[in-house]
């Protein structure tokens, strides 16, 4: 067995969606992110411990089921005891079951001596994710591998890393409002329209041309441009229209909900992001929901060490 030294990874918060990119577009920011300790046991399995509203058990918690997996994978003798701290709040739209999944995996793998890369992670990952209720893939991607990532939302393991010129900043701001995915799911409609989905794909084509160009203005204005999932869970988010218009009076270049909300990100090319920030918190505040927010980068790491005895 090797060194039960514990080792600490940094899970980061992500960005999903973006605009018309409903289960397909995700990526790593700078800001919040969940923290997870992991060290080897004699015993077998994996146990967890964190917060209480967390489950602990490696079926329900995406920590545990994610090393779980890891374990299994590198068919590794003993167990492994979690520690998890969470940074990001649940329900906000900003990655907080996949940013502990990936901590999870990436410190189950480092514990053991580093058998597999990070690619070799992801069925991992995906896999935690199941614990949270549902097997997608971009939040957890972008998590573990960093920057932007285009994933199949049928086969979550078919996946492209891009990168993106010079990205600018971005002004994300979460209401306190706890929307969760089951619920965000089950205001979709079953079926859309022919013309809509049509519609759908070729904003997604353009919003991907633009990012990978470095076209700021024109992704703004795709990012504005979801048929499919915004329009349907906008309304659960009781401020959305006000902090929407805030962040375009400011300057920004367009605004969308991060998957399934509250969370709200505007891209800002041309403005002051800390402005943008402020008027957008402000605006959530005056409709009486209360806000915070930062102004974040595109983080290009992902998961990452932050905390090793391990020589």
């Amino acid at each position: 067995m090797p060194d039960s030294s514990p080792v600490t990874v940094f899970g980061p918060c992500t960005l999903s969606n973006l605009g018309p990119g409903y289960d397909a577009l995700g990526l790593c920011i700078t800001g919040p992110g969940d923290r997870v300790t992991a060290r080897r046991t004699d015993a077998p399995g994996v146990t967890a411990e964190g917060p209480p509203s967390l489950p602990t058990d490696a079926e329900r918690n995406t920590a545990a089921r994610a090393a779980a997996h890891v374990l299994r994978q590198a068919g590794a003798e003993g167990g492994l005891r979690l520690r998890i701290e969470k940074g990001i709040p649940m329900g906000s739209g900003v990655g907080g079951s996949a940013a502990s999944a990936v901590a999870g995996a990436v410190a189950a793998n480092e514990v053991l001596g580093r058998p597999f890369r990070k690619p070799d992670l992801v069925e991992a990952v995906l896999e935690g994710e199941r614990a949270a209720g549902g097997y997608h893939g971009d939040n957890v991607l972008p998590a573990l591998l960093g920057g932007l990532v285009l994933v199949s939302p049928s086969d979550p393991t078919a996946y492209r890393r891009l990168t993106l010129p010079a990205p600018p900043p971005l002004a994300v701001v979460l209401p306190d409002v706890e929307v969760l995915t089951r619920d965000a799911r089950a205001v979709l409609p079953a079926t859309v329209a022919h013309g809509d989905a049509s519609a759908q794909a070729a904003e997604l084509a353009f919003l991907v041309r633009a990012l990978l160009e470095g076209d700021w203005p024109a992704v703004g204005r795709h990012l504005m441009r979801d048929r499919l999932a915004e329009p349907f869970r906008a309304p659960l988010v009781p401020v959305y229209d006000a902090v929407r218009q805030a962040a375009l009076d400011a300057g920004a270049a367009g605004v969308a909900l991060s998957g399934s909300g509250p969370a709200l990100v505007a891209l800002v090319p041309d403005a002051d992001a800390e402005a943008v920030v402020e008027a957008m918190a402000a605006a959530s505040r005056a409709g009486g929901v209360e806000a915070t927010g930062w102004v974040a980068r595109v983080d290009p790491q992902g998961a990452r060490v932050v905390d090793s005895e391990l020589a």
